[in-house]
């Protein structure tokens, strides 16, 4: 079976696109082509993608007459290539690719508010990353979810006891330096924790055109020295390692891989109330979890909680191993996939 994965960019620091590259790499008895369709300069990673393996296609442009010309040549490369459906992770794109009469698997990986367009020209095929953006696809839709198939993350067979006198006093955010991902709140929080009399150190983990901003607002408040920018990094579980447990506060969230990866070293994270995000959330807890995204004080509160109870961390960590380990196993993910290809096809001929 040979199937084209598609996505509008394999941006480094994009979680669709690191998921996209471990499903690929660990199927076992799917054959992997890949496309792209941004028109935006990106830190793309497509290194591991083997070489003739990898096509980029205009298919964002603004000119329709550039689009259906791009679709036209995207068809005749996915014949060329003798694909025989595109696994899609972008919801304009897989309408898009419906329209050429080629088979396609949509996943849905956030919420949207409804679409006249998307309702209209919604793939027939679709799956979600949780429960919640399957109900949101289904309510926007009216079509129903073939399957909930979460994002591939590597667990160990148990989880890490957690040093907790010297990883006290530290949390780590990893997510790109954009809006959607809250930054500017939770600094309002840390600086509300500051105002309190605490010494917490945040360690923020990514890239993106917010940096400068939010450097500046963090000096200006005067919690630059509990705040330390590490980047985009490749390489996250040492900075987890040395960290209590992960902050997500986004407006917007799909399933956060990084969620996922913190859980698998061992470490909870403080969540917001978001679609998706409330999915990894484990149902039995002892920690404030869910909290509403754009509130700072609630935020501080419940970062206080959590630095003030390090053992009901290391114990929430534990919850959230064990709650996501086996959906996250990349090679069920794999599997999954595979059934739901073979079911697509099944009915397309």
């Amino acid at each position: 079976m040979r199937v084209c994965l598609m996505n509008d960019n394999y941006y480094r620091s994009s979680g669709a696109a690191i998921a996209i590259r471990r499903i690929a790499l660990a199927a076992t008895d799917v054959d992997y082509y890949f496309a792209g369709c941004s028109n935006e300069e990106l830190n793309e990673d497509v290194s591991w993608v083997p070489q003739g393996r990898y096509e980029q296609f205009a298919l964002k442009s603004m000119n329709p007459v550039r689009v259906a010309l791009e679709l036209i040549r995207f068809r005749r490369w996915f014949k060329s290539v003798d694909c025989h459906l595109v696994h899609c992770h972008h919801r304009r794109i897989a309408a898009l690719i419906g329209l050429t009469g080629i088979p396609v698997l949509y996943t849905g990986q956030l919420v949207f508010p409804p679409a006249a367009w998307f309702r209209i020209l919604s793939p027939r095929h679709m799956t979600a990353i949780t429960s919640s953006v399957a109900s949101n696809l289904e309510e926007t839709t009216g079509r129903r979810v073939i399957a909930c198939i979460g994002n591939p993350v590597e667990f160990p067979d148990s989880p890490p006891e957690l040093e907790l006198e010297k990883i006290h006093g530290h949390a780590v955010c990893i997510a790109r330096l954009d809006p959607v991902k809250g930054h500017r709140y939770l600094l309002k929080a840390w600086k509300i924790l500051s105002d309190r009399g605490h010494r917490y150190h945040l360690h923020l983990v990514g890239e993106g055109n917010l940096r400068q901003h939010l450097q500046e607002q963090a000096y200006q408040d005067g919690i630059d020295e509990l705040v330390c920018f590490h980047g985009f990094t490749k390489d996250i579980g040492e900075i987890v390692r040395r960290c209590l447990f992960s902050v997500l506060v986004s407006e917007a969230e799909g399933q956060g891989i990084v969620t996922l990866e913190s859980a698998s070293l061992g470490r909870p994270s403080l969540l917001t109330a978001v679609p998706g995000s409330i999915d990894l959330i484990p149902p039995e807890r002892s920690l404030t979890n869910g909290v509403q995204f754009g509130d700072p004080a609630a935020l501080a509160d419940a970062l206080e909680e959590w630095f003030a109870r390090p053992q009901a961390v290391a114990a929430e960590g534990k919850n959230f191993f064990s709650f996501l380990k086996r959906s996250s196993d990349p090679s069920l993910i794999a599997h999954q996939y595979r059934q739901v290809y073979q079911q697509i096809l099944q009915q397309a001929v």
